[in-house]
Protein backbone atom coordinates (compact mmCIF):
# COMPACT_ATOMS: atom_id res chain seq x y z
CA UNK A 1 0.00 0.00 0.00
CA UNK A 2 1.16 3.37 -1.48
CA UNK A 3 1.16 6.44 0.85
CA UNK A 4 0.49 9.99 -1.55
CA UNK A 5 1.86 13.65 0.25
CA UNK A 6 -0.92 15.47 1.93
CA UNK A 7 -0.64 19.09 1.87
CA UNK A 8 0.13 20.08 5.25
CA UNK A 9 -1.94 23.15 5.98
CA UNK A 10 -5.20 20.87 5.54
CA UNK A 11 -3.41 18.49 7.61
CA UNK A 12 -5.81 19.54 10.42
CA UNK A 13 -8.63 17.73 8.10
CA UNK A 14 -7.46 14.48 9.21
CA UNK A 15 -7.92 14.66 12.62
CA UNK A 16 -11.43 14.10 11.76
CA UNK A 17 -14.29 13.87 12.96
CA UNK A 18 -14.49 15.93 15.68
CA UNK A 19 -16.92 16.82 18.70
CA UNK A 20 -18.64 19.90 17.65
CA UNK A 21 -19.98 21.89 20.11
CA UNK A 22 -21.64 25.16 20.25
CA UNK A 23 -19.56 27.78 22.54
CA UNK A 24 -21.88 30.55 24.65
CA UNK A 25 -20.33 33.90 25.91
CA UNK A 26 -21.59 37.47 26.94
CA UNK A 27 -19.87 40.52 26.43
CA UNK A 28 -19.41 43.17 29.06
CA UNK A 29 -23.02 44.07 28.27
CA UNK A 30 -24.33 40.83 28.79
CA UNK A 31 -25.55 40.47 25.24
CA UNK A 32 -25.37 36.68 24.29
CA UNK A 33 -23.20 35.26 21.59
CA UNK A 34 -23.15 31.60 20.47
CA UNK A 35 -20.82 30.02 17.82
CA UNK A 36 -20.05 26.28 16.62
CA UNK A 37 -17.01 24.61 17.51
CA UNK A 38 -15.03 21.46 16.47
CA UNK A 39 -11.40 22.26 17.80
CA UNK A 40 -12.21 21.14 21.27
CA UNK A 41 -10.63 19.03 23.73
CA UNK A 42 -9.95 17.83 27.21
CA UNK A 43 -6.53 18.67 28.28
CA UNK A 44 -6.44 17.99 32.23
CA UNK A 45 -9.05 15.72 34.24
CA UNK A 46 -7.88 16.64 37.62
CA UNK A 47 -8.35 19.98 37.84
CA UNK A 48 -10.77 19.68 35.09
CA UNK A 49 -9.24 21.62 32.53
CA UNK A 50 -10.73 22.29 28.46
CA UNK A 51 -9.45 23.92 25.66
CA UNK A 52 -10.79 25.27 22.41
CA UNK A 53 -9.11 27.13 19.65
CA UNK A 54 -10.86 30.47 17.94
CA UNK A 55 -9.96 33.04 15.42
CA UNK A 56 -8.89 36.37 17.47
CA UNK A 57 -11.29 38.29 15.22
CA UNK A 58 -14.24 36.02 16.16
CA UNK A 59 -16.73 37.57 18.63
CA UNK A 60 -16.60 34.21 21.03
CA UNK A 61 -12.64 35.40 20.86
CA UNK A 62 -13.38 39.03 22.28
CA UNK A 63 -16.00 37.92 24.72
CA UNK A 64 -14.09 35.63 26.71
CA UNK A 65 -11.04 37.91 26.43
CA UNK A 66 -13.65 40.28 27.93
CA UNK A 67 -14.98 38.39 30.50
CA UNK A 68 -13.07 35.49 31.59
CA UNK A 69 -16.18 32.71 30.84
CA UNK A 70 -17.80 30.14 28.79
CA UNK A 71 -19.86 27.51 28.46
CA UNK A 72 -19.52 24.74 26.49
CA UNK A 73 -22.48 23.08 25.08
CA UNK A 74 -22.54 19.03 23.60
CA UNK A 75 -24.06 19.12 20.23
CA UNK A 76 -26.47 16.18 19.31
CA UNK A 77 -28.63 15.43 15.47
CA UNK A 78 -31.57 17.20 17.46
CA UNK A 79 -30.14 20.48 16.70
CA UNK A 80 -27.87 20.08 13.82
CA UNK A 81 -29.33 22.70 11.34
CA UNK A 82 -29.51 25.04 14.06
CA UNK A 83 -26.40 24.60 15.02
CA UNK A 84 -25.20 25.77 11.84
CA UNK A 85 -27.33 29.03 11.76
CA UNK A 86 -24.81 30.07 15.23
CA UNK A 87 -21.98 30.08 12.95
CA UNK A 88 -23.45 32.59 10.29
CA UNK A 89 -22.05 35.67 10.33
CA UNK A 90 -23.95 38.53 12.21
CA UNK A 91 -23.43 41.51 13.60
CA UNK A 92 -21.66 41.62 17.19
CA UNK A 93 -24.35 42.14 20.20
CA UNK A 94 -27.19 40.02 18.08
CA UNK A 95 -27.92 36.69 19.84
CA UNK A 96 -27.40 33.86 17.88
CA UNK A 97 -29.47 31.78 19.51
CA UNK A 98 -32.32 33.84 18.81
CA UNK A 99 -31.52 33.52 14.93
CA UNK A 100 -31.28 29.77 15.19
CA UNK A 101 -34.42 29.39 17.53
CA UNK A 102 -32.48 27.73 20.50
CA UNK A 103 -33.73 28.26 24.11
CA UNK A 104 -31.32 29.24 26.80
CA UNK A 105 -30.92 29.04 30.70
CA UNK A 106 -28.73 30.69 33.19
CA UNK A 107 -25.90 28.93 33.63
CA UNK A 108 -25.12 27.58 37.85
CA UNK A 109 -21.73 29.32 37.97
CA UNK A 110 -21.03 32.00 35.51
CA UNK A 111 -22.59 34.61 33.39
CA UNK A 112 -22.58 33.46 29.80
CA UNK A 113 -26.19 30.67 29.29
CA UNK A 114 -26.37 27.20 28.85
CA UNK A 115 -28.51 25.93 25.75
CA UNK A 116 -32.00 23.85 26.80
CA UNK A 117 -31.84 21.77 24.08
CA UNK A 118 -28.37 20.29 24.35
CA UNK A 119 -27.24 17.27 25.93
CA UNK A 120 -24.71 18.62 28.22
CA UNK A 121 -22.91 21.70 29.49
CA UNK A 122 -19.17 22.96 30.81
CA UNK A 123 -19.25 26.16 32.62
CA UNK A 124 -15.79 27.51 32.37
CA UNK A 125 -13.21 30.51 33.68
CA UNK A 126 -10.26 31.43 31.81
CA UNK A 127 -6.99 30.38 33.10
CA UNK A 128 -5.14 31.52 29.64
CA UNK A 129 -4.80 32.53 26.05
CA UNK A 130 -2.71 31.75 23.91
CA UNK A 131 -1.66 32.89 20.57
CA UNK A 132 -0.79 29.62 18.63
CA UNK A 133 -0.62 30.26 14.46
CA UNK A 134 -3.49 31.71 13.14
CA UNK A 135 -5.56 30.73 16.24
CA UNK A 136 -6.03 31.67 20.09
CA UNK A 137 -6.17 28.91 21.91
CA UNK A 138 -8.44 29.25 25.52
CA UNK A 139 -7.96 27.33 28.54
CA UNK A 140 -10.53 27.37 31.12
CA UNK A 141 -11.25 25.67 34.27
CA UNK A 142 -14.73 23.73 34.81
CA UNK A 143 -16.46 24.82 37.31
CA UNK A 144 -19.76 22.90 36.77
CA UNK A 145 -20.56 20.34 34.51
CA UNK A 146 -24.28 19.92 33.56
CA UNK A 147 -26.15 16.23 31.64
CA UNK A 148 -29.55 16.16 30.66
CA UNK A 149 -31.09 13.47 32.03
CA UNK A 150 -31.08 9.80 30.32
CA UNK A 151 -27.66 11.07 28.14
CA UNK A 152 -24.98 8.97 30.53
CA UNK A 153 -24.81 5.02 30.77
CA UNK A 154 -22.53 3.40 32.60
CA UNK A 155 -20.91 6.27 33.81
CA UNK A 156 -20.16 7.46 29.94
CA UNK A 157 -21.60 9.79 27.48
CA UNK A 158 -24.52 7.67 26.39
CA UNK A 159 -24.03 8.27 22.49
CA UNK A 160 -27.21 5.87 21.52
CA UNK A 161 -29.31 8.23 22.79
CA UNK A 162 -27.37 11.55 22.74
CA UNK A 163 -26.53 11.22 19.49
CA UNK A 164 -23.74 13.74 19.19
CA UNK A 165 -22.51 15.79 15.85
CA UNK A 166 -18.95 15.64 14.80
CA UNK A 167 -17.37 17.64 12.27
CA UNK A 168 -15.58 15.96 9.38
CA UNK A 169 -15.29 19.65 7.29
CA UNK A 170 -17.31 22.21 5.80
CA UNK A 171 -20.97 21.10 5.61
CA UNK A 172 -20.07 17.40 6.79
CA UNK A 173 -20.97 15.91 9.68
CA UNK A 174 -20.90 12.18 11.20
CA UNK A 175 -23.46 11.31 14.07
CA UNK A 176 -21.62 9.62 16.81
CA UNK A 177 -24.24 6.87 18.08
CA UNK A 178 -22.06 3.52 17.34
CA UNK A 179 -20.39 2.08 19.87
CA UNK A 180 -17.75 -0.65 19.64
CA UNK A 181 -16.50 -2.58 22.65
CA UNK A 182 -12.84 -3.46 22.46
CA UNK A 183 -11.80 -7.29 24.05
Amino acid sequence: MEFADFPIRESYRLLAPRPTVIITTVNKKGEINAAPFSFVMPISMDPPIVAFASMPEHHTSKNVEETGEFVINLTSLNILEKMWITGKSIPYGENELEKAGLDWIPSVKVSPPRIREVAAHLECELLRMNEIGDHNLYTGSVVHASIKEGSIKDGLLYVEEVKPILHVGGKKFVIGDKVKFIR
